[in-house]
């Protein structure tokens, strides 16, 4: 009878040995693959999300600005200079890499939207106003002093002491010396010149009080603000990779002679590294840039552009 063999022979185990050395080379290369796919899309993914969610932040404050108070700054100056230091928006050159700060005054939409009835109504009657006082009918300021008292913690409460603002609208002068409108007549640049600014409390609920005898020109719409806003990009460590962390300043007012360094910082995003804005016919156009580390100095970018419409 002829005997049966069972086990392999070697040429038989070397053949299997490649086979498998063959599919296991390319096993562990498809999972280094989709690993390296994985580790990329959750990056994309995150900074896409950052991205679009810091992008949404900005276009909501600036949406509230008071027109003709957004400016650009150069933050790397020591002091602001007129026609040096900072720029208006729409003048801001196509390649400029210097005004990288962007600053504004905005109206106080909080207690305008937060009940059924606007907390102030925005409209005067400038024909009864005295150098003192306006009336402004159909507010509810008392609301109004609660609600700023909460937002600021206490620095604005439309007080005497502690002031909020009112700026008249579509006027070309701000009191008899027949003075423009402008950034630098608003604390914005120098915070000693606050002559278009007019530091409001309230008598009841339907009466702005001035605290400062100024001499104004009172017109029938006015915005009312508690504080003033500034983006700030501020490059932390490492220094010099190109990336900075943008931060939002707000909770301080011009008017009683405050700059952005004196009001609440918050933290908007880490790892910019493009935040450009300019101005064309009132609307505001800016694009943010940030990156996403993916492993040693690899980094994933994505880029947001917006336009803010009033």
């Amino acid at each position: 009878m002829k005997k049966i063999h069972t086990g392999f022979t070697l040429i038989e185990v070397i053949f299997v040995l490649i086979i498998l050395g063959i599919v296991s080379s390319i096993s562990s290369s498809i999972i280094v693959q989709v690993y390296e796919n994985y580790i990329t899309q959750n990056a994309l993914y995150k900074v896409t999300t950052k991205t679009e969610l810091i992008a949404n932040q900005i276009v909501n404050r600036l949406t509230y600005r008071i027109q003709g108070t957004t400016i650009a700054k150069d933050p790397d100056k020591s002091g602001f200079i007129e026609n040096t230091d900072w720029i208006m928006l729409k003048n801001i050159p196509k390649f400029d890499n210097n005004f990288t700060t962007i600053e504004w005054i905005g109206y106080d939409n909080d207690s305008l939207t937060s009940q059924e009835n606007p907390g102030w109504s925005g409209v005067t009657d400038y024909t009864t106003a005295t150098i003192n006082s306006v009336y402004t009918p159909a507010s509810h300021l008392n609301n109004v002093a609660t609600i700023m008292s909460n937002l600021s913690g206490g620095k604005v409460d439309l007080s005497n002491t502690n002031p909020a603002t009112v700026i008249f609208s579509q006027k070309t002068e701000y009191y008899r010396t027949g003075m423009p409108y402008s950034p630098t007549c608003m604390g914005l640049i120098d915070t000693n010149d606050v002559n278009c600014t007019f530091r409001v409390g309230h008598n009841g609920d339907t009466n702005l009080t001035f605290v400062d005898g100024k001499h104004k020109i009172v017109t029938e719409r006015y915005k009312l603000a508690w504080s003033a806003y500034a983006l700030v990009p501020e490059d932390e460590a490492p220094i010099g990779d190109g990336l900075y962390n943008l931060y939002l300043y707000y909770n301080y007012q011009p008017w009683n002679h405050e700059g952005y360094r004196s009001g609440t910082k918050k933290l908007m995003g880490r790892n910019i590294s493009v935040f450009k804005f300019t101005e064309n016919g009132g609307v505001i156009q800016f694009k943010l840039c940030a990156s996403e580390n993916i492993g040693e100095t690899y980094n994933i970018s994505t880029c947001k552009e917006k336009a803010i419409i009033r």
